[in-house]
């Protein structure tokens, strides 16, 4: 094949699956393309069509393990418990007044862990809490002076540790790691309470097979 020829729907199959992407997003995608051919190890022993998903799974847990280690240790010198307590005073701040409940699903929480996690804020003093109006059964959250003060000073101990792990690798790079992955996240932070209740097995074929809900 004329080599303009394969460029062209090497494209034209990257534009059909990345509507906003860019020249620039394609050039890079072609060279990790290439590079994962040549790469030797990219099954580590999984067949086919699975590696690549599997790949990125296990690059995206590393990352997320060697990030949370890192970042527990930056929040605990300033007394907070870990990125769990850090986005439970996030998600209250970002809410405004918000209930119990919608803090703990909007950190992917069952009832009981998120409860714990709120009552260990409270004792810090960083949360308060009072009676919903609207609903008498409901409790809401705010922060406290200090709880405001000690967000600000997390945020500012985990933009170190981003700047730490990445600082090296491109702008352009960096949002282009958004974009690709940003819709998985958003598809699947609407689904998970919805799942349950339901085995893997339940949820693996209804997604699959369903095409129109990814």
């Amino acid at each position: 094949m004329n080599k303009t020829a394969e460029i062209v729907n090497l494209w034209a199959e990257f534009e059909e699956n990345h509507t906003t992407a860019g020249i620039d997003d394609f050039c890079r995608y072609y060279l990790n393309k290439k590079r994962n051919e040549a790469d030797e190890d990219l099954a580590e022993g999984i067949n086919q069509p699975y590696a690549d998903h599997s790949r990125l799974a296990k690059l995206v847990g590393r990352l997320m393990r060697l990030n949370s280690y890192y970042a527990n240790l930056a929040l605990k010198e300033i007394g907070i418990g870990g990125l769990d307590e850090f986005t439970y005073l996030l998600t209250v701040h970002q809410l405004n007044e918000p209930q119990k409940t919608d803090v703990i699903y909007k950190n992917f929480h069952d009832l009981s862990s998120g409860l714990l996690i709120i009552d260990r804020l409270k004792n810090k003093k960083l949360l308060t809490e009072k009676a919903d109006e609207k609903d008498k059964r409901s409790r809401l959250l705010k922060l406290t002076a200090e709880g405001e003060q000690k967000l600000n000073e997390a945020q500012v101990q985990l933009a170190k540790v981003s700047n730490m792990f990445y600082n090296r690798r491109p702008e352009d790079d960096i949002k282009l790691c958004i974009q690709l992955l940003s819709p998985v996240e958003l598809i699947f932070s609407g689904l998970w309470r919805d799942h349950k209740g339901h085995t893997f097995d339940e949820i693996y074929k209804n997604l699959t097979e369903d095409k129109s809900v990814l």
